[in-house]
């Protein structure tokens, strides 16, 4: 089972409209929208089985109607609605891989798909597959803080990767820095 299981009760709201890489959600209720905050994350049902799309809430907005604006009458209509950038796919399982994240879209969200708020255990492992933490390995990885948006998920960072992409060598003899160079390539 995947890490984005969720009850019937803790949906955020519905897709209402799609572009390449936004997606408009509608909240129906406003104890949840209150809670949200911009750059939380969302994960939105996905057409394919096993997938959700990914998203980071970029806007935040409330708008009601009223009939007379002079008097003091409650709104006709009101709605509640988010502006969600996709940013990538997570898939429950990919060959012999559980929990993948993919900085790609395989879909986008069609009208109507459930949308709901990443947070508590579930933003941990969303997290460990972004930061290609596997699953209950978590003494391999530096632990290097709490996210913001959630002070009871771990961050955690890939120490092997950090230092292949960040390491630098030094020294005066420029030959062997080329020969280290080509045998590590």
């Amino acid at each position: 089972m995947g890490i984005f299981s969720y009850n019937p009760e803790e949906i955020l709201g519905t897709v209402e409209s799609v572009d390449t890489s936004t997606a408009i959600i509608k909240v129906e209720n406003d104890d949840k929208l209150r809670g949200l905050q911009v750059n939380h994350l969302v994960a939105i049902q996905s057409s394919k089985v096993d997938q959700h799309l990914i998203g980071l809430v970029s806007k935040i907005i409330r708008k009601s109607g009223y009939s007379d604006p002079i008097a003091e009458v409650t709104p006709e209509f009101a709605f509640n609605v988010i502006k969600v950038v996709l940013i990538g796919t997570h898939l429950d399982k990919e060959g012999l891989q559980e929990n993948v994240f993919r900085r790609s879209l395989a879909t986008v969200p069609t009208i109507n798909a459930e949308c709901y708020l990443i947070n508590g255990e579930r933003l941990k492992r969303f997290m460990q597959a972004v930061s290609s933490v596997p699953e209950g390995e978590d003494g391999i990885c530096l632990q290097i803080g709490n996210y913001s948006i959630d002070e009871d998920a771990i961050a955690w960072i890939n120490g092997n990767k950090l230092f292949q992409r960040h390491a630098v060598i030094v020294g005066s003899n420029w030959v062997r820095k080329i020969l280290v160079c080509s045998k590590n390539s």
